[in-house]
C-alpha cells in the first residue's frame, strides 16, 4: 500500500504546504518526504508545487491531483471500514432460522435472557418451514435452527436427516394436546372420550407443517372418529378455527395454555391423547462465529450436548 501513503503524504502537504511540518506529522525524514513527492511528480508527469516568493504553491496539477487523491483515499478508508464492520457484525451476530410456532411459544421468554448473557451479540431469526430452515442451515444462512422434534424420531426421518452432520441440545419440552370450544356446561365441544356414532371434526394441520407430523402417527394408533374439515400451516391459525368452534385441535400447551387459564378452550381428552416434543436447539458441526460459538459454550455449562439422533 506504499501508493497510498504517498498519496497522503501529498494530501498532508497540501495543507501544511511545508515540507519540514509534514514530515514530522507523517513521521518520516524531510528527505525521504522529497524523493516521495519526487517520484509522484514524475509518474504524474509534471510538476506539483511550485514556490512563489517562499511559499509552496499547488500547481494547477496539483490541485487537480489533491482533488482526485482526497476522494480516492475517502473511498479506500470508507471500504476498510465497510469490511471491519461486516467482520465485526459477522462476530456479533447469532441467526436463528426457526419453525414460526417457536416466534409464540418459545423466543419470547428465551430472547431476553439471552440479551442479559450477552449483551454484545446481535440476533436475528427468520421463520420458515422446517425443511426450509434446515436448509437455511445447511447452506450457512443460519447458525441455529430452533424447533420442535418428536422422541418417535418421526419428523428427522422424514426430513431425512443424517445423525453425523448435526450436534444439538435440548432446551426444554412441550407437548401438543387436544383442545376444543367449551359448551355452556364448560365441557368440551368435541370430547374424544364420548362415545360418537357421527365423526368429530378434525382440525389439522397442512402437510408441510412437521408437527402433523408426529401428530398423525399417534392418530393412527389410537382409532379415533375423526374427520378432518379444515386445515392449516400455522398452528396459530388452528388455534382461531378452534376458538370458532371448528373442531377438535392438537395445539402446543404453551400456545393455549392462557386460552386454556381462561376457559375459552379446554381439553378435548385426557394425556393419553398428547403427542410429546423437545424443544432444540441444532447446528452443524462447522466452526460458528465468536459470538454464536460463546452461545453454544455457554449452553453445554448447563446441559448435556448429544447427537442429533440421540436427542430426536
Amino acid at each position: 500500500m506504499t501508493d497510498l501513503i504517498i498519496l497522503r503524504d501529498f494530501l498532508a502537504l497540501c495543507e501544511t504546504k511545508s515540507f519540514s511540518r509534514t514530515a514530522e506529522q507523517r513521521h518520516v525524514s524531510v528527505s525521504g518526504l522529497s524523493r516521495r513527492m519526487q517520484g509522484l511528480e514524475e509518474w504524474a508527469g509534471t510538476a506539483l508545487f511550485e514556490r512563489r516568493k517562499g511559499e509552496l504553491v499547488l500547481t494547477e496539477a496539483g490541485q487537480s491531483l489533491q482533488m482526485v487523491a482526497s476522494q480516492a483515499l475517502s473511498a479506500f478508508d470508507r471500504f476498510r471500514h465497510s469490511v471491519a464492520d461486516d467482520i465485526n457484525d459477522q462476530k456479533r451476530r447469532i441467526r436463528f432460522c426457526s419453525p414460526h410456532i417457536m416466534a409464540a411459544i418459545f423466543f419470547p421468554h428465551w430472547m431476553p435472557r439471552l440479551q442479559e448473557q450477552f449483551t454484545q451479540a446481535k440476533f436475528s431469526i427468520d421463520a420458515n418451514t422446517l425443511p426450509e430452515c434446515l436448509a437455511a442451515l445447511d447452506q450457512g444462512e443460519a447458525d441455529y435452527v430452533t424447533a420442535l422434534f418428536d422422541g418417535e424420531h418421526l419428523i428427522a426421518r422424514r426430513l431425512g436427516v443424517e445423525s453425523d452432520s448435526y450436534t444439538s441440545i435440548e432446551l426444554d419440552t412441550e407437548s401438543l394436546i387436544p383442545v376444543s370450544a367449551p359448551n355452556a356446561a364448560g365441557q368440551p365441544l368435541f370430547n374424544l372420550h364420548a362415545a360418537n356414532d357421527s365423526p368429530l371434526s378434525f382440525l389439522n394441520y397442512s402437510q408441510e407443517c412437521h408437527l402433523g407430523w408426529s401428530l398423525s402417527a399417534m392418530l393412527a394408533n389410537q382409532g379415533l372418529n375423526l374427520q378432518q374439515h379444515h386445515d392449516a400451516g400455522l398452528a396459530d391459525s388452528l388455534r382461531h378455527m378452534t376458538l370458532s368452534r371448528l373442531g377438535v385441535a392438537w395445539l402446543p400447551y404453551s400456545l393455549v395454555r392462557e386460552d386454556i387459564v381462561a376457559k375459552r378452550l379446554v381439553r378435548a381428552g385426557g394425556s393419553a391423547f398428547d403427542v410429546p416434543l423437545k424443544i432444540i436447539l441444532l447446528r452443524r458441526t462447522a466452526p460458528l462465529a465468536a459470538e454464536a460459538q460463546r452461545l453454544w459454550d455457554g449452553l453445554l455449562e448447563m446441559k448435556n450436548v448429544r447427537t442429533f439422533s440421540d436427542v430426536v
